[in-house]
Parts: C-alpha cells; structure tokens; sequence
C-alpha cells in the first residue's frame, strides 16, 4: 500500500517533466513564425519608380538597356516600364531573378539577387506591376 502513492507522484511528476520539455521546444518566437517583419525588408512600399526600376539600373541595365540589349541581352529589354511590365506578366522577370527552373538565372554569371530584392518584386508583380 505504500508503493501507491509514490507511484502517483512519480506518475504526476513524469507528466510535468514531459510537459515541461516539450514546451521548450516548440518554435513560437516572431522571428521564426514571422521571419519577414524581422527582415529588414520593406516590402510595404514597394512601387515600380522607388524599388523596382532602381533595382534593374542596378543590376539589369549592363545586359537589358534598350541601346544594348540586341547584343548583350538576349533582346531582352528592361530600360522601359512596358518592356518590363510584359517579361513581369509573362513570368520572366521574376522567374529570372529567383533562379526557378525553365528560366534563365539573372544577372547572368552572377549571383542571385537578395532574397529580399525578390520578394519587393514578387510584392510588385502580386499588386499588379503598376507604373507608379
């Protein structure tokens, strides 16, 4: 009769250990649920004439200026907001820059852009690819 109550509270004790243990372990910090407002990338703002044309005289224009582009870019023209809202509609654009399957890796020999320079274009594209 005395083994009972010992068993009890080794019973009760070994759920709170449990408990206890598998709490610590679950991942419910806002950097690991919500790793984009940490980020540092602002993605609230994103417009085609203060993110997104920046981003391609940046990174694009070498390859994709207008005056360039027959030689250099494949054809491919970047340097004007239509040029660009078509290879944005058709997919190119942002399947480019993220390096998915199908399309060329841009920029070419490069690296791949940021993940957040990616993301203000996904943004972009998402919210119509307006001229604005």
């Amino acid at each position: 009769m005395n083994k009972h109550p010992l068993s009890i509270v080794f019973f009760i004790g070994s759920i709170i250990t449990g408990c206890l243990f598998l709490n610590s372990c679950y991942y419910d910090s806002e950097e690991y649920l919500f790793p984009e407002l940490n980020s540092g990338c602002d993605t609230t703002n994103v417009t085609y004439s203060t993110t997104i044309q920046p981003m391609l005289q940046s990174y694009c224009y070498s390859c994709h200026r207008n005056s360039v582009a027959s030689g250099s870019g494949g054809g491919i023209k970047l340097e004007d907001f239509n040029d660009v809202k078509i290879a944005a509609d058709n997919g190119s654009l942002l399947g480019s820059i993220s390096h998915n399957n199908g399309y060329s890796p841009m920029p070419k020999g490069g690296t791949k852009l940021a993940d957040c320079k990616i993301t203000q274009t996904h943004v972009w594209i998402e919210n119509g690819a307006l001229n604005d």
